[in-house]
């Protein structure tokens, strides 16, 4: 965690009364010590990597613009893309990114739903499709994400070794 965020810690002296260095001393340990919101973007880090999500977001949005183009896969087409960008990102990283993926292809199949039906989504029972969507990105994500890891595991493992 040496990339992680270093806390800096200043010292402040005031000559003025004793007083006054004790409420001085006193803010700074607690502005020192972490708060909340601290602790909880640090475990967030830990669980999430936004740089992770962007990079497969923008893998699947491509990939379901392109499979989406094709004139008889439709709606599948959009599912098939995720799945695809999830593959290749798993075959281009070693590291277990199921969430992220899972969060990119919700984001990437929720958004080609409401996208791809707008008026329904707009006058209809527009969250259920999208949560449809969305369920569906999110499973296509992590399916590709698996396989292309578990491809990468296999190309990139020793003959010598057994299963």
């Amino acid at each position: 965690m040496g990339e992680r965020d270093t806390q800096i810690s200043r010292d402040v002296s005031v000559d003025v009364e004793s007083g006054l260095d004790e409420s001085v001393g006193n803010r700074e340990s607690e502005q020192s010590s972490p708060g909340v919101r601290s602790r909880l973007r640090e475990r967030a880090g830990s669980l999430v990597s936004a740089r992770s999500v962007g990079i497969a977001l923008v893998l699947m949005l491509v990939s379901t613009f392109v499979f989406g183009a094709i004139p008889l896969l439709g709606m599948f087409g959009e599912l098939l893309g995720i799945v695809v960008a999830g593959f290749v990102y798993g075959l281009g990283t070693d590291a277990r990114r199921y969430f992220e993926l899972a969060l990119a292809g919700a984001l990437a199949g929720g958004g080609s739903v409401l996208l791809g039906n707008f008026l329904i989504a707009l006058l209809g029972s527009g969250l259920t499709i999208v949560a449809f969507g969305a369920v569906g990105g999110a499973v296509a994500g992590i399916v590709g994400h698996y396989f292309g890891r578990d491809l990468r595991h296999g190309l990139t493992q020793d003959l010598g070794e057994g299963p």
